[in-house]
């Protein structure tokens, strides 16, 4: 096995160990075992620490989403109208699709959903998947929801976890390549429906106008 190939094969693993078990169970041990890596030390190699490998699963995987939705990005700004708002979910939420149920073998959606129920994961995940292109989409979502004040920004967080969740629930079945499109597309549709939902007298009341420049939620 290359040194390229024993990489990313402790990468797929330690992405299964935490999709299917969660974060505390990421040893580097347990990584090399599943990556079957005779070398003791491979991880420490090429990782440096359990964290190093964190850092280069997220590096992986979110490059190609990145780059992906700053081509939807510049899409629309070469159209030169305003953005709708099925454009900017579909910037949101087809370039994680692309490298979850897109992608065969997929646990990346799964690996995400750990990441919102563990505080240590998190911070890793907030300080790496801040990418322009999210923060860009972000404050285009806050912008084109009619919910005022903090409620917009509170939508825009919430189809991000929603996409997620929803993509984490579908990865890892086999399906047929027009059904995977149309599962995205419904997905698209939802989360432009919660984004253009009307508010209810009791929330707009609770909430006054405010500013959002910076993305709340977990990033993607």
């Amino acid at each position: 096995m290359t040194q390229t190939t024993s990489r990313q094969a402790m990468i797929e693993a330690a992405e299964q160990i935490i999709a299917e078990r969660g974060m505390p169970t990421l040893t580097l041990k347990d990584v090399q075992i599943a990556a079957k890596q005779s070398n003791k030390s491979a991880a420490k190699y090429h990782f440096g620490s359990r964290e190093g490998l964190l850092e280069a699963l997220v590096e992986v995987r979110m490059s190609p989403v990145d780059a992906r939705r700053q081509e939807l990005l510049d899409e629309m700004e070469r159209l030169g109208a305003p953005p709708t708002v099925r454009q900017a979910v579909g910037a949101l939420v087809r370039p994680l699709a692309a490298e979850t149920l897109g992608r065969p073998g997929s646990r990346y959606a799964r690996f995400l959903v750990q990441a919102m129920f563990d505080p240590a994961l998190a911070d890793l995940i907030q300080r790496h998947l801040r990418a322009e292109s999210y923060r860009h989409v972000h404050r285009m979502l806050i912008d084109l929801c009619p919910a005022p004040g903090e409620i917009a920004a509170w939508r825009a967080d919430n189809i991000t976890m929603l996409s997620m969740t929803a993509l984490a629930a579908r990865e890892g079945t086999d399906r047929t390549p027009a059904e995977t499109a149309a599962i995205v597309a419904d997905l698209v549709d939802t989360c432009a429906a919660v984004l253009e939902a009307g508010t209810s007298a009791h929330t707009s009341s609770a909430v006054g106008p405010t500013d959002h420049t910076e993305p709340q939620g977990v990033s993607q």
